[in-house]
Formats: structure tokens, sequence, C-alpha cells
């Protein structure tokens, strides 16, 4: 069965990405795969927010392809389209305070020193959500090429409202090298990867664990 886009008809799936149940009825990405587990395909479900910053080349795709058109999704066809050209924006996770400082930055390779903010890189792969470390949150614009908006950045996390103004200000403080200088400094992608700087995945501590 192709990928599509259908209503859910239940509330017990949730998201891959974000990991939150897909309300009966809500529309919802259904990714095909192959079954790991058996002969077959499976599905992966998504909200479709999820979908077009977590999936956006499938999603894209599929988009593409609808006939008649949908006009309502062309603003997620359009963060399908910035999440393809800027491939890295699809790895962002969880969005938390770091609990420890044992963990690198894996764009400046600095320590991310206890509670400051930092962000996880979370590629999904076979409808998994990977662990490849983290980043510093003011690090999230020279990592991906491309400053992400608010919501993006919090839509895989569960933060008070508190929260959201200082992260709003961080993110206007946000520094985009030109194109130019992207990859002079920082992670690359021959370099990239869940153990690329020689520790272990995850980079010793797990995003929303203690």
């Amino acid at each position: 069965m192709p990928d599509r886009i259908e209503l859910a008809a239940s509330g017990r799936a949730r998201c891959r990405a974000c990991r939150k149940a897909i309300s009966k009825g809500q529309e919802r990405f259904a990714e095909a795969a192959p079954n790991p587990l058996a002969e077959g395909e499976t599905q992966y479900y998504y909200h479709l927010e999820c979908a077009a910053e977590r999936r956006p080349k499938p999603f894209a795709a599929l988009c593409a392809t609808l006939q008649p058109p949908r006009d309502d999704l062309e603003p997620l066809a359009a963060a399908a389209a910035l999440a393809t050209a800027h491939h890295r924006l699809e790895r962002l996770g969880v969005l938390e305070r770091a609990k420890s400082a044992r963990a690198n930055c894996r764009f400046c390779r600095e320590l991310i020193e206890k509670d400051a903010w930092r962000v996880a890189l979370q590629p999904i792969e076979e409808g998994r959500v990977g662990a490849w470390g983290f980043i510093h949150l003011a690090c999230v614009g020279g990592y991906t090429g491309v400053k992400p908006s608010l919501e993006r950045l919090l839509r895989y996390s569960d933060l008070p409202e508190e929260a959201r103004a200082e992260i709003d200000s961080a993110l206007t403080a946000m520094i985009v090298p030109e194109p130019s200088a992207a990859g002079a400094e920082g992670s690359t992608d021959e370099d990239d990867g869940p153990e690329a700087d020689g520790t272990a995945a995850g980079d010793l501590d797990r995003p929303g664990k203690d």
C-alpha cells in the first residue's frame, strides 16, 4: 500500500515523531515501509505537521501527486521543502535543558553545560527515533543552515509556557552563517552520524531522561 493521508480510525496510534496520540478522525500521514517482523509492509503514522518536518521527502512526494491538489497543505509542503533543502533540519528533536555536563555539542564540539538549552539530534530511521547526541540551542542555525520557527523548535518538547519567551529570545539572537561559510567550522556531512566523534550514540545522555 503506498504512502497516503487518511483519517485515523481510532485514537490508539501515536505519532512516530512526537510520540503523542493521533486523535480519532484526525488526518495523519501513513508511511509504508517493509515489515521488519514479517513479509509484506507495515505503516508508520505521523501527524501531518510532524511528517512535513521529520519525513519531508516522502511527505512532499505524496503532496505532489494529490489530485486534486490541496491548497490547505501548501504550508506543510513548504515546511517539507525547507527540511529537504536543509536536510539536517529534520533531525531536530527534543528541546530541553541539559541534565548533566557530559555531552559535547555535535556542531561546535564544546561541552554543553548542565541546565543549558540543548536540542537532541533524533533522525527517524525505519520508523524509530534515533539518538545522535545534542547541539547547543544557539548552534541550531549553524548546524542546519537555517533558522527554524519557534513552533518547530517546541513541537517535540513538553516545556512550560514560561519557557516560550526564553526560547523565542534565543531564536531571535541565533546566528545563521552565510552559505559560503557553512561547513567552515563545526560538524560536516562527512563526520556526521551517531558515533562520528567517537562517543556512544546519544552522547551519554538521553533526551527527556534524568
